[in-house]
């Protein structure tokens, strides 16, 4: 599994190396709370405009309740992109991590990945993931329905 001759320099390497994977984890954190505000905001503004006929008037209302959904169904996609480009950046610096770990007594995230794959948990970034899917969901559905006119 691992190299028994250890190396100090290529260690100080992967603890630097580590730190970039947790700032992608963090920003990737941020990213997602900040598109699940921009969401509930639309969301919200969406009833708003569905519950408020006086606010813009006839006209002016059925434009916002078709540009809401719109406009938050190309937020929910660029987000779903967003999480992909996230975990394929992760990917890839854990396997950059798991390929130093050759040069340690004990290689820890392989070991981690071995017993998450044999666990067959579900994946939390794919879990994840559904969220700006189905926000886009509500929103091509709610520009359905202000296209039908239900």
């Amino acid at each position: 599994m691992a190299n028994q001759e250890f190396e100090p320099s290529v260690f100080e390497l992967y603890k630097l190396y580590k730190e970039t994977t947790e700032k992608v984890s963090d920003r990737r954190a941020v990213a997602n709370t900040w598109m699940l505000s921009v969401n509930s905001a639309l969301v919200a503004f969406y009833v708003l405009m569905e519950k408020g006929k006086e606010i813009v008037g006839s006209s002016g209302r059925h434009l916002w309740l078709f540009a809401l959904p719109v406009a938050g169904f190309i937020i929910s996609m660029a987000w779903a992109a967003l999480l992909v480009s996230y975990r394929k950046i992760n990917h890839a610096k854990f396997k950059v991590l798991m390929e130093m770990e050759h040069h340690f007594p004990y290689a820890l995230y392989t070991r981690e990945d071995q017993i998450l794959h044999e666990s067959k948990r579900w994946n939390l970034s794919n879990i994840e993931s559904w969220i700006p899917w189905a926000f886009g969901l509500l929103y091509a559905f709610l520009a359905i329905v202000v296209l039908c006119g239900w």
